[in-house]
């Protein structure tokens, strides 16, 4: 088959050098199995960043004893845990969010805020049929919505939602949430050294 030849920074192609070495592979080999994955993702209407990025937060929730349940089963455990103790549910959701946000900001700091939180509701509420993250001055809009979602498994992902957003110094000043629907207005709260708001990037 012809080759044709590519361009590439130097810093990468040294990078790829490496990695087919430590590999036993071959540069064009290597090379050539990159771009074929690339290609499937952007053939799917897909980003090679947001896949990159949406694994991080899967594998780091799993690192954090994060664990996916099928919908019943969790919809109906929560219900019975939440009927028997909702105040401390909601509580806990707030706390395993902050301490989620916490730990995955550490873990993944060139994620922009708004893009931390979008993709962890995303990942976490797989059964979700929107989830946005805007940003509106100096407010983030976090918009929810999952027509299947249980009200207790609701208010749970409201309340850890805003649990990761507290993280990130961001407070509610807004919140709807009913079943299958969060609306959260979150502010970035004024920086304790400037007295000024930081910047929301």
């Amino acid at each position: 088959m012809a080759r044709k030849l590519l361009a590439a920074r130097a810093d990468l192609v040294e990078e790829i050098s490496k990695l087919a070495r430590s590999r036993n592979q071959t540069i064009y080999g290597l090379v050539n199995s990159i771009l074929e994955q690339a290609l499937k993702v952007y053939r799917m209407n897909l980003k090679l960043e947001d896949i990159v990025d949406s694994y991080m937060i899967l594998r780091n929730l799993k690192n954090l004893g994060f664990i996916p349940l099928p919908e019943d089963v969790a919809y109906k455990a929560l219900d019975q845990i939440f009927n028997d103790e909702p105040k401390e549910t909601v509580d806990l959701g707030l706390r395993l969010g902050e301490w989620y946000g916490r730990v995955l900001e550490a873990q993944l700091p060139d994620l922009k805020p708004p893009d931390m939180l979008r993709m962890i509701i995303r990942e976490v509420a797989w059964a979700a049929s929107e989830v946005a993250v805007l940003k509106n001055g100096d407010q983030l809009i976090v918009r929810c919505i999952g027509p299947r979602f249980s009200r207790s498994y609701t208010e749970l992902l409201a309340r850890m939602a805003e649990g990761v957003a507290l993280s990130m110094g961001f407070k509610t000043v807004q919140r709807y949430v009913a079943r299958g629907v969060i609306l959260l207005t979150l502010r970035r709260e004024k920086s304790l050294r400037s007295g000024e708001p930081d910047r929301l990037v």
